[in-house]
């Protein structure tokens, strides 16, 4: 009998796993959709007839992703947009300012994808260049401050910072804007909302280079 009940128990175990992690990233896709539903709706204005789906990946690393979709540019159809997210950003309870900041983050790239002819996104392939990519991430930063996400994003770096493994970290700095460097563009822009124009014309690298001047 104790046999028979282990075997039943261990069954109920291995059938329960897997619907569990299911259900959460099904959850997960139901509040990123959300999410880009209600950003979109605010802040930009230009994607409301962009087709964007919400797909999951994993990465210990990683928390968001977005790209165009491939095959529809490689066989010439309309363009698609994926946006992906890794379910643990909400189990392990990422503030809800952070999640939309780093969203509108994403959507910004999608933007980007969204105004540029196919000759132009071949370019994209200068990402396995380390300078571009900071580039590309930190412009994506900019577009997320000017619509307002600033503060967001102090939050989702500190978060962050937090969840993911320690050899990853200076590649984050490196590519994305600090808290400093985003608590210090929020306090110029106060002053000169102008500057932001400015930012995006010469993306900053780092702190010093995050000045009033034009």
């Amino acid at each position: 009998m104790q046999r028979f009940m282990f075997k039943l128990i261990l069954c109920l175990v291995l059938f329960l796993i897997p619907n569990v992690a299911f259900a959460k990233q099904t959850d997960a896709i139901a509040k990123t959709q959300t999410i880009i539903t209600e950003i979109v709706e605010k802040s930009y204005p230009e994607l409301k007839k962009a087709k964007i789906n919400v797909r999951i990946f994993e990465s210990n690393a990683n928390y968001f992703q977005s790209q165009f979709s491939l095959t529809r540019f490689l066989t010439c159809q309309k363009l698609r947009y994926n946006l992906y997210v890794n379910p643990e950003v909400f189990n392990k309870n990422a503030p809800d300012a952070a999640i939309r900041a780093i969203i509108a983050h994403e959507l910004a790239h999608v933007l980007y994808y969204s105004e540029r002819n196919r000759f132009e996104l071949i370019g994209l392939v200068s990402l396995i260049d380390k300078s571009f990519t900071a580039k590309f991430e930190r412009r994506a930063d900019l577009e997320a401050i000017a619509r307002g996400y600033g503060e967001g994003l102090i939050k989702y770096r500190l978060w962050l910072y937090q969840n993911i493994p320690a050899k990853n970290l200076d590649e984050k700095k490196r590519n994305y804007f600090s808290p400093e460097e985003i608590e210090k563009m929020l306090e110029i822009l106060k002053q000169k909302p102008q500057m932001i124009d400015v930012w995006r014309k010469k993306v900053p690298r780092n702190l010093g280079e995050i000045s009033d001047k034009p």
